[in-house]
């Protein structure tokens, strides 16, 4: 059975570093003020939470979209005060607005009070228990995980630390924890990591971590509430459905989905940039809009990342300065490019128009939120995928159906007696089966997306 919480409701995250969101002030960069001062611009793109990166402290360290802290318990100066902050959960409480945060307990800033303490300590011969908190070499340098000081996940009070520090933020109103890549946490045990899991989930939040593969012991007996099964954008496969054009790729998702559920484990997926360096380039604008049509329809709460909504005219846009700063990178490649969605924004064809009416479409449609995907039989079963979509309360459902092939096709399919008539969502044209038999006309890396109405 899927876990039950707020992410139920909330189909759709933005997912974005706060550098790369607005700004409020006009120093260039993102900050909490900035967002609050958008959320209207969030909801109107049918967003219904955000994801955002690292909030706390990261001093002159923004390696990894500022993921690495010096100090778990305050805010970057860049991104605002602590009241800034508390003035942005306020009003996303207000509106209904989650926000999930990353948490990355595999290492630390070369600045966070705790690796300070320890190395003094161990420098001066002194007791201290955060010595043991780290790895430490003979000639006296500590052990690193992506060239930062690497705490050891294992140790029982390194991870009551890191609770603390779960719970502080929680306490103002974070209720979902991205943890980042497991594989890199040194010496993580089931133990260690229930005693982070079962503390978020005891306060109703949700919790998950990249490479959460079933195959591994620790994911599935962690506790996590919320997963892909594999990397965070590859739980269905579409994009290589697309390349291979083999819906297969689509089942072999749907039948990790169904783990992911066996084991209590609430399935998600990104839509990340990553995806389109992969496209062809004849048919990149037909791609784009199948990957769009088709993470608006999933079953499952989806994050879109800041910088694919714009796509793929921001790819071909000239870099306005040269790229010198970890932060220089962020606000290029990953944030929102604004003045592409300004431009983009008046064109219904563009590709943020696009973006923008299927996921508002999706925030609208019952049967286009979190619920169920089943499969129905096609005749075209290599090449298209078709599925009937089941709101979360059983009431709505829609059909869907995905054309993989850089062809067009017609196909037919078996949708069943009981449904008679159908509507496009996009076109508004209605639709009469006949004797359960659904006949189709697709584009290449064309889709239907259909509401049952009867």
């Amino acid at each position: 059975m899927k876990p039950k919480g707020w992410w139920t409701t909330h189909p759709t995250i933005l997912s974005v570093t706060v550098a790369g969101s607005w700004d409020s002030n006009g120093d260039g960069i993102g900050d909490f003020e900035g967002i609050r001062q958008n959320l209207d611009d969030l909801q109107a793109m049918g967003m219904t939470g955000l994801r955002l990166h690292q909030v706390t402290r990261f001093g002159d360290d923004y390696e990894f979209n500022g993921l690495v802290s010096q100090d778990w318990f305050d805010t970057d100066p860049l991104f605002g005060t602590m009241d800034d902050f508390n003035r942005l959960m306020a009003e996303c409480h207000k509106r209904d607005i989650p926000i999930i945060v990353m948490a990355v307990p595999e290492y630390l800033g070369w600045h966070h009070p705790i690796y300070l303490a320890a190395k003094q300590a161990r420098n001066e011969g002194v007791e201290d228990p955060r010595i043991d908190w780290f790895g430490w070499d003979d000639d006296g340098s500590v052990e690193l995980t992506w060239d930062h000081p690497a705490p050891d996940a294992g140790n029982q009070e390194y991870v009551e630390a890191f609770c603390e520090y779960i719970g502080f933020w929680m306490d103002k109103g974070i209720v979902g924890w991205d943890v980042d890549s497991i594989e890199s946490w040194k010496n993580v045990n089931v133990k260690a990591l229930r005693a982070i899991t079962d503390l978020v989930k005891s306060r109703g939040g949700f919790i998950t971590a990249e490479h959460s593969s079933l195959a591994h012991n620790i994911t599935r007996c962690g506790g996590f509430n919320a997963g892909t099964g594999i990397r965070r954008d590859r739980l269905y496969g579409e994009l290589e459905a697309m390349l291979e054009q083999n819906a297969d790729h689509i089942r072999r998702g749907l039948a990790i989905r169904q783990q992911l559920i066996e084991h209590n484990i609430f399935p998600f997926q990104q839509f990340g940039r990553r995806m389109f360096e992969r496209y062809r380039g004849l048919f990149m604008r037909q791609m784009f809009r199948l990957q769009v049509a088709f993470q608006a329809t999933l079953p499952d709460q989806v994050w879109v990342d800041a910088s694919v909504i714009t796509y793929p005219r921001k790819l071909s846009k000239p870099l306005p300065t040269p790229l010198r700063t970890p932060l220089d990178i962020d606000l290029k490649f990953w944030g929102l490019d604004h003045a592409e969605m300004s431009r983009q924004g008046s064109d219904p064809s563009s590709p943020f128009s696009f973006v923008k009416r299927m996921f508002v479409l999706r925030s609208q449609e019952e049967a286009l939120g979190i619920g169920d995907l089943s499969e129905l039989p096609t005749d075209k079963r290599q090449t298209v995928f078709a599925g009937l979509r089941t709101s979360e309360r059983g009431t709505k459902r829609a059909v869907t159906v995905f054309n993989f092939d850089e062809e067009p096709c017609q196909t037919e399919v078996i949708v069943g007696e009981n449904i008679r008539i159908l509507r496009n969502y996009l076109s508004g044209e209605v639709i009469h089966v006949n004797n359960g038999i659904l006949q189709v006309q697709l584009n290449r890396y064309g889709f239907k997306i259909l509401e049952v109405m009867n």
